[in-house]
């Protein structure tokens, strides 16, 4: 009882903060807390014990099994929902535990208890506060659910779109083009809505509320873990959960878009893969390093199925980890190490494979070197670069400008302060040990990913969030070796907690205040860097004065690690924010009333599968001309319907047409012109014979119609029943 007290803490929390939300009752909380632990914890414990072996404590099994339970949910939802039986859903899990109640009681207990410190419990119980207020408090209070807001991030709509799609059918469809192939990493979105089928509450609660803080639990238990597994010390394991936290903290005290990543509400693909990623992680480092059982084949191949579905960044870290740590035996030991290169080749045809089946969104992308300088939003301005992201040559404009590359360093080493959480672990560079070189891999990976590849919507990010995990684990593990030779670990690991609450704080001041002008902007980036730098030149004295025993880079270690809570004010900094409203206010992606009370009105009156056509497709509302944003999601997202043609900004056809014409992919012509023309025609000029021919080609069964985004024909009252009108919204029924 005393070991799981300290659990008890981001229970509190959480409950604190939904109470505050005053939006989602103890009900649906409960009943997902029970879905959680009795579906997809507990299943996956007994399948990771049964296939492998336990941890030695409760905690780590559960990290590592809840990603475990989370993917043989997944193929019982595959299985169900391609089978019509979504319902029944629940007797997947239920057999996993009926057999092994019958079969297998003794994986309900350890075995070989190896309990770890009562201060490691602690740790992760903060750090887990930290997450889950974090996200409560700050992330779901500044993005209400509908209708209760005005303005919705785009891509949380979108997100929501594909969950009521994935409870539909097994493939699924593109929501916003019916008949059309979701292509898309959509694997986070189908544990979603595998929750949804078993505990019959909406995907807009489930997306919005509940799904995140248990994933966000998860991440910290197995990142936790894998920084335990490569340093065998416990206390590393607290610094990697402490690392991932303390970002977190920024949303106690200012609202924001997003947590800080490498996790993520507004990109759900992001946490569900690198969880994943760290777990196999976990098991190749047993396997191939530690002589794991061979059973862990079992675990290590679904579950990286299941990264790769989830995002694309997955499987070439894994790979990559695998190949260099192969490389490095090959150099060392003049001999081919057979495991390794077949286990790179059973990684490399599970990459094919999700690549080509489920990760799409990779259009558009192209290679060139620095692209993601042109994220700062004052790259622009100090360069006079106009090139939008995946558009241009290999190399970055501006680099061929000479008198800009004094700025264009400035820009770098900006955002390699930003991403310290992912080359902290560089210092394990010189240990003997393939682990250090499987740990290098992924991190040099994310690297090349995040410097070399050129996405329209600059999701190269993505690659250093996911190597993130692996980064923090090394820098743990140079920590320990450290810490061990000045035999002081444990003053060593308070100093780095220390460090890390001190350098927000002096990157609160070093913020400042932001001007309008570009000289501002980049003086208040170029003060930001020499805080960082002189700290960092002080601790190098203290270190080598102190604990001069100890190795002259353990104090890199510290500083980096130190740096991992200021990725949010940094940020914040080079966006040049003050304050922000209490909730998501952008105009661009506003929502009247009307539209959102329709939408969830159609959704409660229409069928599962029935289809609309509506004129929705661009945002803001009155905008539909060409060359307007189409992320429009609100039929397919708040009313959870298939639709004839919503928002196409997402599909690989509009982002492979980035740059053509000078615009964003965001805002390119439809791939789909018949369909706009005939929702038009439906819609502004209705003829019979038009009527009929959306519901004969394409199944419509509704006319959703937004009197924002053009007129509508009093033509419709005669040729089809109008069911709702709310406002400048009206809804038609065509029939069956």
């Amino acid at each position: 009882m005393r070991r799981s007290a300290p659990w008890l803490l981001p229970v509190l929390v959480a409950a604190g903060g939904f109470v505050s939300l005053g939006d989602t009752g103890a009900g649906p909380i409960l009943k997902y807390a029970a879905y959680f632990a009795g579906a997809i914890a507990l299943p996956g414990t007994l399948l990771l014990r049964a296939a492998w072996r336990s941890t030695g404590n409760w905690a780590e099994d559960l990290g590592l099994g809840s990603v475990v339970g989370a993917t043989w949910q997944l193929i019982g939802w595959a299985i169900f929902t391609a089978l019509g039986w979504q319902r029944w859903l629940i007797v997947w899990p239920a057999l996993v535990l009926a057999g092994f109640a019958v079969a297998g009681r003794r994986y309900f207990r350890i075995a070989d208890p190896k309990p770890l410190p009562f201060a490691w419990t602690v740790g992760l119980a903060v750090s887990a506060a930290v997450m889950v207020g974090a996200a409560t408090l700050g992330v779901m209070a500044y993005h209400p659910m509908p209708p209760h807001g005005e303005a919705y991030y785009p891509d949380l709509l979108y997100h929501l779109s594909m969950v009521h799609e994935l409870t539909r059918a097994v493939p699924p469809e593109l929501p916003q083009v019916v008949h059309e192939r979701l292509d898309y990493h959509w694997f986070a979105n189908a544990d979603m809505a595998a929750a949804v089928d078993v505990t019959r509450l909406t995907p807009l609660v489930v997306l919005f509320r509940l799904w995140i803080l248990p994933w966000l639990v998860v991440s910290l238990l197995v990142c936790a873990t894998l920084a335990r597994t490569v340093s065998r010390t416990w206390w590393t394991g607290v610094l990697a959960a402490l690392a991932l936290a303390a970002p977190q903290l920024f949303l106690l005290v200012d609202t924001s878009v997003n947590l800080a990543p490498p996790v993520s509400l507004l990109s759900p693909s992001q946490t569900f893969g690198m969880v994943a990623a760290v777990a196999v992680a976990v098991f190749l480092i047993e396997l191939l390093f530690r002589k794991g059982s061979h059973r862990l084949w079992l675990l290590i191949v679904p579950v990286a199925v299941v990264g790769g579905g989830s995002k694309p960044t997955v499987l070439p870290l894994l790979v990559a980890a695998v190949g260099l740590a192969a490389l490095y035996l090959l150099v060392t030991r003049r001999r081919i190490p057979w495991r390794l290169v077949g286990t790179a080749v059973v990684l490399l045809v599970v990459g094919a494979i999700t690549l080509l089946t489920v990760a799409g969104s990779t259009s558009g992308s192209s290679v060139q070197f620095l692209a993601v300088l042109k994220s700062l939003p004052v790259y622009t301005a100090a360069t006079g670069d106009k090139t939008q992201p995946g558009d241009g040559g290999l190399i970055l404009p501006a680099l061929a400008h000479g008198e800009v590359l004094g700025t264009l360093s400035l820009l770098l080493g900006l955002l390699l302060t930003l991403q310290a959480m992912s080359w902290a672990g560089f210092g394990v560079v010189g240990k003997r040990d393939p682990i250090a070189w499987f740990l290098l891999g992924a991190m040099i990976a994310g690297w090349l990913g995040y410097l070399l590849i050129d996405h329209p919507s600059v999701s190269e990010s993505y690659f250093v969030y996911t190597a993130a995990p692996f980064s923090l684990a090394a820098a743990g593990w140079f920590a320990a070796t450290s810490a061990r030779a000045s035999g002081r670990p444990i003053p060593i690991a308070v100093a780095a907690f220390i460090l890390s609450i001190g350098y927000a704080g002096l990157l609160v001041w070093a913020r400042g205040v932001p001007a309008a002008s570009t000289g501002r902007q980049l003086w208040l980036t170029t003060r930001m860097l020499l805080v960082v730098l002189g700290i960092t030149l002080f601790l190098l004295l203290v270190w080598r004065l102190t604990l001069r025993q100890a190795g002259g880079g353990m104090f890199l270690v510290l500083v980096l690690l130190s740096t991992a809570p200021i990725s949010s004010f940094a940020q914040s900094a080079a966006r040049g924010d003050t304050e922000r409203a209490p909730t998501y206010r952008a105009a661009r992606w506003w929502i009247y009333p009307d539209e959102a009370e329709a939408a969830l009105w159609l959704g409660q009156h229409s069928g599962q599968y029935d289809v609309v056509a509506t004129n929705t497709w661009c945002r803001p509302a009155g905008s539909i001309a060409p060359g307007c944003d189409a992320r429009g999601y609100l039929v397919s997202g708040i009313a959870g319907r298939r639709t004839l043609l919503e928002g196409w900004a997402y599909t690989n056809q509009a982002m492979a047409a980035q740059g053509h014409g000078g615009r964003r992919y965001t805002e390119q012509p439809s791939p789909w012109p018949d369909r706009v023309t005939l929702t038009e025609q439906a819609l502004t000029a209705p003829t019979a014979e038009v009527l009929r021919r959306l519901r004969d080609q394409y199944g419509v069964r509704w006319l959703y119609a937004d009197g924002r985004n053009g007129p509508i024909a009093p033509a419709l009252d005669q040729l089809a029943v109008r069911r709702h009108s709310i406002g400048k919204v009206r809804i038609y029924d065509l029939g069956a």
